[in-house]
């Protein structure tokens, strides 16, 4: 057995801790670079240098005629770009990641991060109001999608992959490893264990760096120092900023779903044209609206926009960005939620120092809460937007006021407008559910490689008593029986010993001479246990496998691989049973773990 072999069997077991860190090590590395580049592209593209060399994304200094074309125009080639791509090739963004995570062992194809390349760059150059981070979470997922298949790993490690990518994007987008951590064991990969825990950081820690050797070590955002609570009085004003900040987060993702259903059946290029045209004439009264606009956000964090501008501002965006990602221009929502989150926080700053000008912190630190506070709302991941909080301002005073306006508003979504995360809404809209299941969790992330029993030979179904006692030499556990190439069967190697036995005992002779030539026996035929059998492809997770025999209603399966030469080559065999005692066994591993 060659190294990458037994390297790939030994990454489907739950034990492959350092290899797994090394691998997703090179992953961030990748996703880090993918999302480097994609961020280059889109700041230098030849739209924005049209506006100002050398400058940001500064749409307010545009004359009006611009600001109503670049967006109408760019909408317009999106539109007819993605009109000439497949219908599957146009599945981009966070809500395709976990369609492919969760119903295709995350195999992400790499001409739909192409796509995403080329086309979400240039909805956010033409001004659209999208954020360039859910681009960048699709491009670092099929990074890691990518390096699992590139390695034929099993597909318990390439879902892990995927959650390296998309750590590794977060945390190149903001410059925040831990929170790109986080957000890809809350939302993406969905669980918390240490097998993926550690590849994770590890390519989340590469996505900084590059990041970081890229663009500086400055963070996304702008955070004055010294942000504090003035007054314990002002938690009362904190849950109303986590109440309307949970409301304003369930009108966005039910108007997001209103509009998606509306235009189902719309043309792609007419969707993306209407778009850019609304976008286009919400900018004219607000500019701001227009691109990722994180120069307007750490505006609002210095207290430096009047409460005009930032009602505009947040008003503008909240239906631009309703719009843009109803009507499915390639684009991210974390940024326009962020964008949102901050106007809306800023306005309750200023409210608030007008109102109880002695119990009222500074706006920005209001401003900060909001972000946070609505990006956690619409995308139903407290932790991470808690953990993001923190490494903004690196400031673990702003911990307390932000965990309370971050739960109340989960909890206004949730429990009281009844609203489910925006990315489960999308997908929602395609008839797809995302599965979480405890048991399907565990099984996931095991690959039949690490469970299956090795100790099986293969024989024709006619063969020659002296053949078959050669290879029982071994002492294999199982038989899997063939017939004209393909396995028909899986028996107990113990029970053909049996039978070779008897016949050389001369038991019955004169009986199996009926039915059986000495000179070929029909393992068909003789008395031993045998059952149906399916077959199962080495890079298999246990869920796969379970799954495939419960709707075959079969109990035992072969795990196989295609060589070079297209012949399968036989690993071991698994059972129903050996899932089971594998899924008791992990669960009793982890609660030990969690005793401890």
């Amino acid at each position: 057995m060659t190294l990458i072999d037994r390297l790939r069997l030994k990454l489907g077991g739950f034990d492959a801790l350092a290899l797994m860190a090394v691998i997703g090590l090179i992953c961030g590395i990748l996703a880090g670079g993918s999302n480097v580049l994609f961020r280059w592209f889109t700041e230098s593209s030849l739209v924005l240098w049209a506006i100002e060399e050398g400058s940001d994304t500064d749409f307010e200094n545009m004359e009006w005629w611009f600001r109503l074309l670049l967006p109408t125009v760019g909408g317009l080639l999106v539109g007819f770009i993605l009109h000439r791509l497949a219908p599957e090739t146009r599945q981009v963004g966070v809500a395709h990641v976990l369609e492919r995570l969760n119903y295709h062992q995350g195999n992400l194809p790499v001409k739909n991060a192409v796509a995403q390349f080329f086309i979400g760059g240039l909805t956010i150059a033409s001004g659209q109001s999208v954020g360039r981070e859910g681009p960048g979470i699709h491009l670092g997922s099929t990074s890691g999608s990518w390096l699992g298949r590139k390695l034929k790993l099993p597909n318990n490690s390439t879902r892990i992959l995927v959650g390296c990518g998309c750590a590794a994007a977060i945390s190149a987008s903001f410059n925040t490893p831990l929170a790109g951590v986080i957000f890809a064991m809350e939302i993406i990969v969905m669980e918390y264990a240490v097998a993926s825990f550690i590849p994770i950081i590890l390519a989340s820690v590469a996505g900084a760096v590059l990041t970081q050797w890229a663009f500086g070590t400055a963070p996304a955002f702008d955070v004055p120092s010294h942000l504090d609570v003035q007054s314990l009085w002002e938690m009362p004003y904190f849950l109303l900023v986590g109440i309307i900040g949970g409301t304003v987060a369930s009108a966005f993702i039910y108007l997001t779903r209103r509009v998606t259903r509306i235009s189902r059946a719309w043309p792609v290029w007419v969707k993306t044209s209407v778009a850019g045209i609304c976008v286009g004439v919400i900018a004219l009264g607000a500019p701001q609206v227009m691109g990722v606009g994180y120069d307007t956000v750490n505006s609002a964090i210095h207290g430096e926009l009047f409460l005009i501008t930032l009602v505009i501002a947040l008003g503008g965006k909240f239906l631009a960005t309703i719009i843009c990602s109803g009507l499915s221009l390639p684009g991210g929502v974390i940024g326009p939620t962020l964008f949102m989150g901050a106007m809306l926080g800023a306005v309750m700053g200023n409210f608030g120092g007008y109102f109880f000008p002695e119990h009222s912190s500074f706006e920005g630190f209001y401003a900060i809460i909001g972000m946070c506070t609505l990006m956690s709302a619409v995308l139903q991941a407290p932790l991470a937007a808690l953990i993001a909080l923190l490494e903004l301002t690196n400031n673990p005073n702003i911990i307390l006021p932000g965990m309370f306006s971050i739960v109340i508003a989960n909890m206004v979504v949730s429990q009281v407008f009844k609203q489910r995360a925006f990315w489960e809404t999308q997908m929602g809209d395609r008839g797809l559910e995302i599965k979480v299941s405890p048991i399907k969790q565990v099984l996931r992330s095991i690959g039949v490689a690490g469970v299956m029993q090795r100790n099986t030979v293969v024989s024709n179904r006619m063969s020659d008593p002296l053949e078959l006692e050669i290879i029982l030499k071994d002492n294999p556990r199982w038989i899997l029986i063939k017939e004209d190439d393909q396995v028909i069967s899986l028996m107990v190697a113990s029970d053909m010993a049996r039978y070779l036995l008897d016949l050389n005992q001369g038991d019955n002779v004169e009986e199996e001479e009926e039915s059986v030539n000495r000179n070929a026996i029909d393992l068909m035929e003789i008395p031993a246990n045998r059952q149906d059998i399916i077959s199962i492809n080495l890079q298999a997770t246990l869920e796969e496998t379970f799954d495939k025999m419960e709707q075959r209603k079969i109990t035992a399966a072969y795990v196989y691989r295609l060589t070079a030469d297209e012949k399968e080559k036989i690993y071991g065999v698994i059972t129903r049973e050996m899932i089971t005692d594998q899924y008791i066994f992990a669960k009793r591993d982890s609660s030990r773990l969690e005793t401890a």
